[in-house]
């Protein structure tokens, strides 16, 4: 990824390089692309589990699990890959969004995963340290369903009580047992109702598109796009003023969430609804012809022809039951639809996380359509009921992925929002990237509503430089990448003018001396130590020559120019072409 990241994208933050290294830090991960954020505090750091979007990807292709660690929520550590798809043996594809968390003297680690043969499932991995490495706890899935079996988030409440979340596009939870490698089959998996009260309607302005209608069921619709233009046609079961019939209601948008406008000023179907849920529902037939279908479970199923406007039927044939030769085939269509986003009634989408804070449980999540934002609701208990209140953050128009992942964590006395956008260069919605925000409530435990920002702007602490570092500790960087190597993972692909930056590094009454751990095979190259801005004092220079290998590491050390108080710290890179050196560690001395 060395080419990505010169800047910013442009389309993204719009940041020039110079205000770069001035001042950014979301992403947080500059390094490779990361998504889908799963923040874990233990002892006295914050471990932060990602996905791993692979360069160029086209599709949601990601193969592996990244941490890193941090305990002043500017520099980040990278703990390097602590768990892939190949921990799993009957994993196939799809690593895509976990969640890690604490119990026992372990680490649990609910990844999902494609199942061999099984589809969309969530395994479980462990281990003894939050770095890892993790191992298959099971050997087979905790639990399997196929498309939708996705995003899983733990949770331990305050009685012991622990619960995994899951879903797109419908919510799940089961109860973990105590071992957090089983659930209580006596409550099984309980499928969450995605009612309005809990998860608010998706389509804008639901109830005041029909100025004929007592009351609509934004619970039995279809918004669908037209076969043949750009317009969305929503229909949608309703209650008619005048005669306080159940009737069916079609409008018309430009987006599939609305809002959308009433063109026949009223119902386009006034018969034959009956009872209960009729289930509005458009399919096309083997010929490419759209039917409004209609009919609650049990009752007959009824179909009307749609000319191609979409707001009109076919006055010759008619409101007909669907003929019997046709009716396995409707109801297989119409059953089809059941998973589409086109039957996605409430802002629920995928990604929950669920929270607690002052006896309150909070259920954040992507909220659709697509593109996503964040929403929440709430509930005196974690398993509901759940009420809809608010935005927590809008869809990112610039620089933004069309999907968003909630990660909420209380860390140092603040409360944390991660989130990912595809602000850096060569990013977009399959090439995510990690930032974060804080999170603030208001007295009466409302969410304030996040704007996404270019960084923090301070950090909770500063660094002690007098400790050895990984070279892997950066607050922003261009050009470098990272990799394992053995039981550390170092900076590679160093070249000149690339650099790290690692802030709030505080040198106390004073430093003189510097310290790195390098290997190199090549003509090697220097660092530069600057101090708040690339081009700002020199504070020294480390020259690193061939070590004899890429694996011969060897201890250098210079003394500096006296450096004393808090400053940002650019590693600026020297020398001649190609790569220079590999990094494993730093640190400075007094003298």
């Amino acid at each position: 990824m060395k080419q990505l990241f010169c800047r910013i994208s442009l389309a993204g933050l719009a940041l020039t390089a110079a205000a770069t290294a001035a001042q950014a830090q979301n992403p947080i991960i500059q390094t490779i692309y990361t998504a889908d954020p799963a923040p874990l505090v233990y002892k006295d750091t914050l471990f932060l589990y990602t996905g791993h979007d692979e360069d160029k990807a086209t599709w949601f292709v990601m193969k592996d699990w990244h941490a890193y660690s941090t305990t002043d929520m500017v520099n980040w550590t990278d703990r390097g890959v602590p768990l892939s798809l190949n921990t799993f043996a009957w994993a196939d594809k799809d690593a895509w969004a976990g969640h890690c968390i604490y119990r026992n003297g372990k680490f649990y680690w609910y990844v999902p995963v494609n199942a061999k043969g099984k589809g969309m499932s969530i395994g479980v991995a462990v281990s003894d340290r939050p770095e890892g490495p993790f191992t298959d706890a099971l050997g087979a899935p905790l639990v399997t369903g196929g498309w939708g079996y996705i995003d899983p988030a733990v949770f331990i409440d305050e009685d012991g009580q622990a619960y995994l979340y899951w879903g797109n596009p419908h919510l799940y939870y089961v109860k973990l047992n105590n071992d957090m490698l089983s659930y209580d089959k006596g409550t099984g998996i309980v499928k969450v109702p995605l009612t309005e009260e809990a998860f608010k309607l998706r389509i804008h302005n639901a109830h005041h598109t029909f100025a004929w209608a007592e009351k609509i069921d934004g619970l039995a619709s279809h918004s669908i796009k037209s076969p043949t233009g750009n317009q969305y046609y929503w229909y949608v079961s309703a209650i008619e003023k005048n005669t306080h019939r159940k009737v069916i209601g079609v409008a018309v948008g430009d987006k599939a969430i609305g809002p959308f406008t009433d063109v026949l000023g009223k119902p386009l179907i006034t018969e034959h609804c009956g009872e209960g849920n009729i289930n509005p529902t458009v399919i096309t037939d083997d010929a490419k012809q759209p039917w409004l279908t209609w009919g609650a479970e049990g009752t007959e199923l009824w179909s009307a022809k749609l000319n191609s406007d979409m707001i009109s039927y076919d006055a010759t044939t008619g409101l007909q039951p669907v003929a019997a030769d046709k009716k396995e085939a409707f109801a297989r269509k119409i059953k089809g639809t059941v998973n589409s986003t086109e039957k996605r009634f409430t802002t629920y989408e995928e990604g929950p996380w669920l929270y607690k804070r002052q006896q309150q449980y909070y259920l954040f999540y992507p909220a659709g359509g697509v593109p996503e934002h964040l929403a929440y609701s709430t509930a005196p208990t974690a398993t509901g009921p759940w009420t809809y209140r608010d935005t927590v953050m809008d869809v990112i128009k610039k620089g933004g992925a069309f999907t968003n992942h909630p990660g909420v964590v209380d860390y140092k006395g603040k409360t944390w929002l991660f989130y990912h956008n595809g602000a850096l260069a060569g990013g977009g919605g399959f090439t995510r990237s990690v930032c974060v925000d804080e999170l603030q409530f208001n007295t009466d435990g409302s969410v304030r509503r996040v704007a996404p920002t270019s960084g923090l702007t301070t950090g909770t602490g500063n660094l002690n430089p007098f400790i050895r570092h990984s070279a892997a500790t950066i607050a922003w960087e261009e050009g470098v990448e990272t990799t394992t190597n053995g039981n550390s993972v170092v900076v590679t692909d160093i070249n000149k003018g690339d650099y790290i930056k690692v802030r709030n590094v505080d040198f106390k009454k004073g430093a003189g001396l510097f310290t790195a751990t390098v290997a190199s095979d090549t003509q090697g190259g220097a660092i530069e130590i600057h101090l708040d801005s690339l081009t700002g004092p020199l504070a020294g220079k480390c020259q690193v020559h061939n070590t004899g290998g890429p694996q011969s590491w060897k201890n250098i050390a210079t003394r500096i120019n006296r450096i004393s108080g808090v400053h940002d710290v650019y590693f600026v890179f020297t020398g001649g072409s190609g790569n220079l050196f590999q990094w494993k560690e730093w640190q400075f001395a007094a003298k």
